[in-house]
């Protein structure tokens, strides 16, 4: 039987909320940057690198400021209030800087929510289930995902392929984004073991070796991905129609979704490690999968991915989960964020200027090569000690 505590469900309830109305946007943003907006592949990385960046800078800090006031709810709240206001506002975009400005907005609710509700999250779980806490979270971010797209789909096959369809959607997501507001404020609680920890300032010490070791493994392997942005604007290359963009994410959410859980199970069962290594693998036959010139391994392509999401986000949160002090978590999750959205930042603009210059092609074979190679170095470096 699985055993969750109810603050972690009414948390995987918020999220599966936002996820539904941010994955109603999100799938088809970059189709509507592309199409409609006229955004080169270069801008359209920028966007979501900058995006990214501005939402992992800004963990760090919502993770301290948390830790130190000893009340992470009020940070997730604000995070999420945010979020919610600015989404409708891309209703009213007329270019790609716009765009990049709301998107920037939009992640700084992101950037603020998210380390402190990590750490609320490992506040209520215990060490030997929390890869199964932050799989059952992730599950439920990814299902909201799941009919997120679903909406969206259905809108774009019932209203038309259009620029007003886009923009009504947008405007549409603000529902299930205040909804989830409600809930966070009235059903979730304030873990009154936080309450008494607090830090006076700002330091970087006090992290185990082995954060640090997740640490530098996740930024190298991040600089060799790409967003997801890029793998839809592939998928619509190789022959996938728009109207279908959003029913291969669902498909892509569905495997995120399911899989969260077990991924998480896996990793508490036989060790991290082992399992990040093969999520790395996992990524570098999702990237190889992408240069095949048919539609056909670009739906297979999103499976694996889907998995890939799965592991990287579960068993990475669980780590830091399990080699972090309680009263520094939030900063830690922090730290984490933020490196990973510098990685994030860079990998994005660099991925764009490859696809213009070089092909479209080449993104996906680099990130492949490079996700095998840390693949081989986490198994035989990292195995027994994370």
């Amino acid at each position: 039987m699985i055993k969750i505590n109810k603050n972690i469900i009414f948390l995987g309830i918020v999220s599966f909320l936002t996820d539904l109305s941010s994955e109603m946007i999100f799938p088809i943003l970059p189709i509507f940057l592309d199409h409609f907006l006229k955004a080169s592949k270069f801008e359209i990385g920028i966007i979501e690198g900058a995006a990214e960046f501005t939402a992992s800078f800004l963990k760090v800090w919502s993770g301290y400021l948390s830790d130190r006031i000893g009340k992470k709810k009020s940070v997730v709240v604000a995070g999420y209030t945010i979020s919610a206001f600015t989404k409708p506002l891309l209703y009213f975009a007329g270019s790609w800087k716009d765009v990049l400005f709301l998107r920037v907005l939009e992640r700084t609710g992101k950037g603020i929510r998210t380390s402190p509700r990590d750490a609320l999250i490992s506040a209520y779980t215990q060490k030997e289930r929390s890869g199964r806490a932050f799989g059952f979270h992730r599950g439920m971010d990814t299902l909201g995902a799941v009919f997120g797209a679903v909406l969206a789909s259905v809108f774009i096959f019932s209203l038309g392929e259009t620029e007003e369809t886009f923009r009504f959607i947008f405007l549409f997501s603000f529902l299930p984004a205040i909804l989830a507001v409600f809930v966070l404020l009235f059903f979730v609680k304030e873990p009154k073991v936080l309450r008494k920890k607090r830090l006076s300032k700002f330091s970087l010490r006090g992290f185990s070796t082995e954060f640090y070791k997740l640490l530098i493994l996740q930024v190298i392997f991040t600089v060799f991905t790409m967003n997801y942005a890029f793998m839809i604007l592939k998928a619509n290359s190789i022959g996938i129609a728009i109207g279908f963009i959003p029913i291969v994410y669902i498909l892509f959410n569905v495997v995120y979704a399911f899989s969260s859980y077990p991924v998480g199970y896996f990793s508490d069962r036989f060790g991290k490690a082992v399992s990040l290594s093969i999520t790395y693998l996992i990524f570098s036959i999702t990237a190889f999968l992408f240069t095949v010139d048919k539609p056909f391994f670009g739906w297979i392509a999103f499976v694996f991915y889907g998995v890939f999401m799965a592991g990287n986000e579960v068993i990475s949160r669980a780590i830091i989960s399990d080699v972090v002090d309680e009263k520094i978590k939030g900063t830690a999750y922090g730290i984490y964020h933020t490196a990973i959205g510098i990685s994030t930042f860079i990998s994005t603009a660099v991925a764009g200027f490859l696809w213009d210059r070089f092909g479209e092609d080449i993104p996906f074979i680099i990130g492949g090569i490079g996700a095998l190679i840390l693949s081989v170095i986490c198994y035989t470096k990292l195995k027994g000690k994370i």
